[in-house]
This record gives C-alpha cells, structure tokens and sequence, in this order.
C-alpha cells in the first residue's frame, strides 16, 4: 500500500481494533470460541476482517475503484454486527431498552452486505461498470433494496423465526403485521437480484476476451466453491456454520483478478478444484452407498461395514484420482501430455491447408492462438493474437526457416514443459505443410511463368511472322507481277527485277529457316543431342583473343530421349556456355550429359569464378525451362569454376 494514501490502511486498522475489542470484551464476559462460532461472531468476525482487509487492498492499488468501496461496505456492515456482539458480551451494563436496540440493531445490520453489496459486486466486477446498459436498471434495484432493508428488518420474527420471550417487536402490531407481509417479497427480490448478479457473471465470462475473461473466471471460481460448499444453507437456510468461512475467497480472488491476475494460473486452480472436490464428494458417496450396502445384509456388524469401505476406497482413491486428472487436463490442455495423439488429430488436418492445421493444433492444445511466420511475415494464423506468445522452430526441408507462434492460455506466463513436448513433435507435420505449401506456390508461379513464356513467343512469333516473312513475300508478288508486265516491253529490267525476286526468296527462306531453329533446332532430329552439341561446338563457340575449347562427355550412344527433353537440355547447354563466353575468363568448358532415371546434365569451366552469380535472362531462361519438363536446375561458381546442373525426368520411357 502507498504512504500516499493514508485512507485504506486507517480503515483496517480501526476494523481489526474494533474486532479485538470486541473478543476481548466477548472472552471477558465468560463467553467461550464455541460461544462465538454459536453466535455467529467468529464467522462474522472473518468477513469484517477479510472483506475490509481485501477492499483497503484494492483501493490502495486503484483508488475509488467501486469493487473496493464494496468490499469496505461489506466488512464494514458486519464489523458494526461484531461491535454489538462485544457490547452484549455481559462486560457492560444496559438498560432492557437499550439492550434491545443494540441486540436488533446487532442482528440485522449485516443484511445489506449480503442483500446489496454482494449482488452489486458480482453484478459491476472486474471495472465497476455494468455488463452493458441493459443491465443498469438491475443495478439500481440492487441499490434499492438498502432503503427497504431498515424497515423489514424490524418486522416481528423477520430476521430470527424462533420467538424470544426478551424480543418485542419494536413496531406497532398493525404495522408489524403489514411490514411482515413484506418480508417475503424482500426475500423473493433479494434472491432475484442474487441470481441475476451470478448469471452477469457467468455472461462476462463467456462473452470477454483476454485479460478480462482472465480476471472473471476468478471470481467465478470462488463464488461456485461457494456455493457447493453452502448449498445446504442456501437452500435451507441451515448448514454448517463453519463453512460460512469460504466467503471471504470471493473478496481474496477478486483482489487477485484486480491487483495481481498474472502471478497466478486461475487455470491450475481450477483444473485442482475440479479434481480434488469431485474426489471428496465422489469418495464420500462411495463410502455412504457401501456402508448402507453392507449394512442391508449385516445388520450388527457397522464398524466391519466402516472399515470395508474406508478400504475399498483407499484401494480406489490413485486410479480415481489419475483417470478423473486426465479427464480434467483433457478438458482444459487437450492432449498435451500425449503427444503422439495430438500429432495424429493435426495429421489427419493436413489436406485442409495451413488454416485447418492451425485449427488443429489448437483444438489439439486447447491454445488460443497459433501462427506461421517467416521472412518476418505472418503466412497463416489462426484465433486472436494474445499479450504472450511462445515461439517454436519448425523444420522445413527447403526454402527459409519458418516459426510456430502459440499464444498462451489465459493465466500464463509461461509455456509449460508438457506443452514443449507436445508441440516439438507437431513441428515436424507442421513443417511438412509448410512445405507442401510452398511447392504448390512454386508450382503455382512457375505455371504462370510458363504461360507468360509461351504467350511471349507466340508474340514473337507472330511479330516475325507478320513484319518480316510477311513483307517479304508481298515484296516477292509485287516484284514477279512487275516482270511479268515489263518482260515484253522491257526485257532486260525485267531481268533484274527476277534477279532481285531470286534474292528476297532466298532471304526469306533463312527467316524460315531461323524460325524453324527457334522452335526446335534441325540439327536435334538430323544428329541428335550429342551430335547437335558436338556441331554446335566445332562452328560456333569462339573466342577471338584467347582459345577456347568445349567437350562434349556423353556415352555413345545416348538413350533415346522425348523431344522436350532434347530442345530443354539443348537450350540449357547452350546458353551456359553462351553466358561461360560472354561473363567468364574461362578457357574450356565441358558439357556431361548421363541418363538414367532422368537425364543429367551438367557444364563446368575452369574460369576463376569470382562473386556470386547475378541471376540474369538467361538463368532465368534455363530455370524455366528446366521447371517446365519437372526437373531442377543449380548455378553457380565453385572453387575449381562455374558449375551448372539441369535434371531433366524422363517421363515416359
């Protein structure tokens, strides 16, 4: 708590000052512990204290925070209950008039701290506000209970049924009768605005996210342990005194939902709670049902029947207690503690792409969030990104590293061991998506490259086709048609003009031809692979200021291969050594070629390979036309020289 603001620890200290008064005016009187749990002033006593302790904790930490001033009111009421306790102890001396103001007042001022502030509390926590508008009007009949509360209350018998010889009605008979006849609808109304308060809970607690849901499922907690263990006073209106002593968690796990909500798992506690409390009301169960099963059929034999079944319940308790665990731990982590099975439900997700592999993890992990980053980007996500996050590596065979983003349960800190375990094994599945990912998005691009490759050559095919050939033999019509007219008035231009014919055809048939060589070089079907490099070799590669030499390596001879694989391979071989003539400082180069279940072909040179490659048209050219047959390509320098290795399969031999 802060010096500066003095105001919550004088609270506390007045209240434990008037509770230590009070017992000792209590015990001084000759009044025993037993005496103060009959009377309510032991129980009385925890709920001034607690309350008052747990309310000067929060408005220390948030002032006039509502919840505080609630709980203060609450203990504040039952402190006034405990101060007229102290007086009535027999230590002073009344009058009978006085002595039965201060017993009724005694008796009935802690009936506003559970007729309106406990409503008020669960109905405004965590931030003292309403759950939405809709509910303001209960809030405001909440408070408007503490105005009939005072008048009730002295009702002849309202508060005590049992009637007392000293304890005369403070109002008139009539008026008595007409406030009694009240007592039943205060009670109806206080057990409505009673309920509705837990329904806003449990609403708040489904309908928030986050921090806020975090510090719900606190308070939800304590007021159903509460309630289980005080359902026969609820009901009744009778139970064990002693187990009034569980209010005070509903002040301790609001201060904590307050104040301090990520010190602690609410999750754990819980997941103990179930376990534990089903056990107890299980084991006690068990122990009545085999008690009155035995003692049907031996009737003078109850403390043998009683030691049977303290036996067969000792026997019982350690698998009840694992199997009820896992039950639990299912329901709360999923199966974090098996992670062969939680890999197995992700396996069965991976057709449903990245999206529906996420599901499953958290499905499988009762996570609220899991994500796929890489190269600083989010590529999948699923549920809403939390405050902490825990972050796996995962195994993907090609490409960049890629990591798995888990956001944590609510209420921790931390990512536990068991959940470690669990998710390194659902790596490896999820690094397997990751990569059947990225291979559908390569094959997805390289489809577009090869449709834009394709289109692209049409153009040039057709701009070839039409500026050139096309021309040229409209040319050629022209030209014979002018011969023809000028070959009798005019022989010997038309002469020249049939030599110049000769000539346009002759250019026109290299265009073919240089388109024909495009599309599949000639020398493929007249020679072959080998011999059409061989040729190639011997014609064309040349360097004029220094030698240069290519070597063909290629077993003779090569099986046969499908055209597209012969025109690729021929591509790749050429413009590698192209690209070795053009950038390199090589001076000979050698072209392998191998087949066996796919074809292998691999140029190297001697040059002093410096720097990386610069990813150029032509590399881009034989990537492409190696990804268009299915095969793979590899470029580069190395340290004896430029290496570049196509492997083209070859389907259908």
């Amino acid at each position: 708590m802060s010096a500066k603001r003095p105001g919550p620890i004088v609270v506390f200290a007045v209240t434990m000052a008037v509770v230590v008064a009070s017992w000792v005016s209590w015990l001084a009187g000759g009044q025993t512990v037993a005496d103060a749990a009959e009377s309510y002033l032991l129980t009385n006593s925890a709920m001034a204290v607690t309350f008052t302790a747990f309310g000067t904790i929060v408005l220390a930490h948030r002032p006039r925070h509502r919840i505080g001033s609630l709980f203060v009111a609450y203990g504040g009421f039952y402190l006034a209950s405990v101060a007229c306790l102290g007086v009535l102890s027999g230590v002073f001396t009344l009058s009978p008039g006085w002595e039965r103001a201060v017993d009724v007042f005694g008796i009935t001022v802690w009936v506003p701290a559970v007729t309106v502030c406990l409503p008020l509390i669960l109905q405004l926590f965590p931030d003292g506000r309403p759950l939405s508008p809709r509910w303001r009007p209960l809030v405001v009949a909440t408070a408007a209970l503490l105005v009939l509360t005072p008048a009730l209350t002295l009702a002849p018998g309202a508060i005590n049924a049992e009637p007392i010889a000293d304890r005369s009605p403070l109002l008139p008979e009539a008026a008595g009768r007409v406030v009694g006849a009240l007592v039943p609808v205060f009670v109806g109304a206080d057990a409505l605005v009673l309920l509705a308060g837990i329904v806003a809970l449990g609403l708040r607690a489904y309908r928030s996210r986050g921090t806020q849901r975090l510090q719900v499922m606190w308070l939800l907690w304590a007021v159903v342990v509460f309630i289980v263990l005080n359902v026969q006073r609820i009901v009744t209106t009778d139970g064990p005194i002693l187990f009034l002593l569980t209010l005070p968690l509903i002040p301790a796990a609001a201060t904590v939902a307050i104040v301090r909500h990520q010190l602690y798992d609410i999750r754990l506690i819980v997941n103990r709670s179930l376990v534990y409390g089903l056990l107890t009301f299980g084991g006690i169960g068990a122990y009545l049902g085999i008690v009155a099963g035995l003692g049907v059929l031996a009737r003078d034999h109850l403390p043998a029947n009683s030691l049977v079944a303290t036996g067969v319940i000792a026997v019982a308790f350690a698998p009840a207690r694992l199997g009820l665990q896992g039950l639990v731990d299912r329901l709360m982590y999923g199966r974090r503690h098996d992670p062969a099975q939680a890999a197995a439900q992700v396996g069965t997700r991976l057709g449903a792409g990245l999206d529906g592999v996420l599901h499953a993890v958290c499905e499988a992990l009762r996570l609220p969030y899991a994500a796929i980053s890489a190269d600083g980007r989010l590529i999948a996500m699923y549920g809403e990104r939390p405050e902490v996050r825990h972050t796996v590596a995962l195994e993907v065979a090609d490409g960049p590293s890629a990591d798995l983003l888990v956001g944590l349960r609510a209420g921790e800190s931390r990512l536990s061991a068991a959940d470690g375990r669990a998710l390194n094994l659902l790596a490896a599945p999820i690094g397997l998506a990751l990569q059947a990912v990225r291979l559908s998005e390569q094959l997805r691009e390289s489809r577009t490259r090869i449709v834009a490759a394709r289109e692209e050559e049409r153009r040039r095919l057709r701009r070839d086709l039409h500026d050139g050939l096309g021309t040229a033999l409209t040319a050629v019509t022209l030209k014979a048609d002018a011969a023809h007219n000028l070959q009798s008035s005019d022989p010997p231009r038309a002469s020249r003009l049939l030599l110049d014919l000769r000539a346009d055809l002759t250019d026109a048939i290299a265009d073919i031809r240089r388109l024909v060589y495009d599309l599949r070089p000639p020398d493929l079907d007249e020679l072959g692979l080998v011999g059409a490099l061989r040729q190639r070799a011997e014609q064309s590669w040349r360097r004029e200021a220094t030698p240069f030499t290519v070597t063909i390596d290629a077993p003779d001879p090569l099986p046969s291969l499908p055209a597209a694989v012969e025109v690729a391979a021929y591509r790749i071989a050429t413009e590698a050594i192209t690209n070795t003539l053009r950038h390199g400082d090589a001076g000979s180069c050698r072209v392998t070629l191998r087949a066996d279940g796919a074809l292998h072909l691999e140029i190297t040179d001697n040059g002093s390979g410096r720097g990386p490659w610069r990813h150029g048209v032509g590399l881009r050219s034989m990537h492409e036309r190696a990804a268009e047959l299915g095969g793979s390509l590899t470029a580069g320098p190395t340290d004896r020289g430029g290496r570049v290795h196509a492997l083209l399969p070859l389907e259908g031999r």
